[in-house]
């Protein structure tokens, strides 16, 4: 009988154990599925485009307002300030499904790194710390009007392959760089599939390196950066087939707030060696303005002027947007390019480039749906 209870007791302490390590377990799981996030933006639209050269007007299924992605990052507690992290995100065309950025598989972001008290350590592809200096001062953001049409690079080049990048808060401040081996790994005859390989004996082929400083207020930022990217071989787009060409830009501008609307003004200055016309100079001016809780509209007014060329792009952008949730908003976007010289910018960044006359103009018309989740 003793024995028998003894048993008895036994097992129903052994099972106790087995109950309580399956619910520390599943507390684990828990724990670590809460540190993994999925995420993602679909955006289309329906575009009307006047004056393309030798065709006349075009609609066409646009890519929107805004890219569309899918995308999954995650975090480790390792200790009490120390976070390993990583971001896996690809982007892609909705209409047909084909993946961007050179159809590389994580096109937009595919990296891993620390990050703790002294800021964030990441290596793989990534954005460049010029680019993130941008984001603030641009309403209009990635998507197929706005910068986009008047600097390629605006996201052209705003990732890097190969790239160790460190940012690290500072109160308000905000500071970065990034130093990339070899840019942009991809074959291709675009900004974003450039064929700049780089990670050779040669210090300088298909580098890049980019440093800034952000200031975050209340209601009023500022941000400044520099970068600069070499150029590869006789075989790399754009111009830059020598290590020993370089296209730099430098970023300056700011933002500030007026009730709940914000304003933003810019200037890059852009040398760009690969072309015949390397210097030039972007300003724009661009407003983000809240009128009810649901609507909302955004405009902006560009120039891009290259220096010693008659070369010359002004655009006027203007989008309204209806929240139908808040993960799902309506939009209609108008955008009219202006070229002189011998530029002919198009007036809308979705692919393929539907550019009017050298010297010509144009307006895009994109009526859309976004959806975020």
């Amino acid at each position: 009988m003793g024995a028998e209870l003894k048993a008895e007791k036994a097992a129903s302490v052994t099972s106790a154990e087995q109950s309580k390590a399956l619910a520390a377990k599943e507390e684990k799981l828990k724990a670590i599925a809460r540190d993994i996030t999925f995420y993602g933006q679909l955006d289309l639209g329906l575009e009307h485009v006047s004056n393309v050269k030798n065709s006349g007007n075009a609609t066409r299924i646009s890519s929107g307002m805004g890219t569309s992605y899918i995308g999954v990052r995650g975090k480790e507690k390792l200790g009490e300030k120390l976070n390993a992290i990583w971001n896996l995100e690809a982007g892609f065309t909705p209409d047909s499904g084909v993946s961007l950025q050179g159809e590389r598989l994580f096109g937009r972001q595919a990296y891993l790194g620390l990050e703790g008290a002294y800021g964030a350590l990441t290596l793989g592809r990534q954005y460049n710390v010029r680019f993130l200096a941008w984001k603030e001062l641009n309403p209009f953001g990635a998507g197929s009007h706005g910068l986009t049409t008047l600097d390629e690079g605006y996201t052209g080049t705003a990732r890097s392959d190969n790239a160790v990048r460190y940012i690290v808060p500072v109160g308000n401040f905000t500071l970065g760089a990034n130093y990339s081996f070899g840019r942009d790994a991809v074959k291709g005859t675009s900004t974003v599939a450039s064929n700049c390989a780089g990670e050779t004996d040669d210090l300088n082929q298909c580098r890049e390196w980019a440093a800034m400083v952000k200031y975050d207020g209340k209601s009023w930022g500022l941000s400044s950066a520099y970068e600069r990217i070499y150029g590869g071989t006789s075989a790399t787009y754009g111009g830059l087939t020598s290590p020993d060409i370089t296209d730099s830009r430098f970023l300056l501008g700011g933002y500030f707030m007026i009730h709940d609307a914000r304003v933003a003004v810019g200037w890059v200055k852009r040398d760009n060696e690969g072309i015949t016309t390397p210097q030039s100079n972007l300003v724009w001016v661009a407003a983000k303005v809240p009128v009810t809780k649901k609507i909302s509209i955004d405009g902006m007014l560009g120039q891009t002027d290259y220096e010693n060329s008659s070369n010359r792009g002004q655009a006027i952008v203007l989008r309204g947007v209806y929240a139908l949730s808040k993960q799902t908003d309506l939009y209609v976007s108008a955008e009219q390019m202006s070229n002189s010289g011998d530029l002919n910018f198009a007036a809308t960044n979705s692919s393929p480039k539907v550019p009017p006359a050298a010297g010509g103009s144009q307006v895009s018309i994109i009526s859309g749906v976004k959806v975020r989740f």
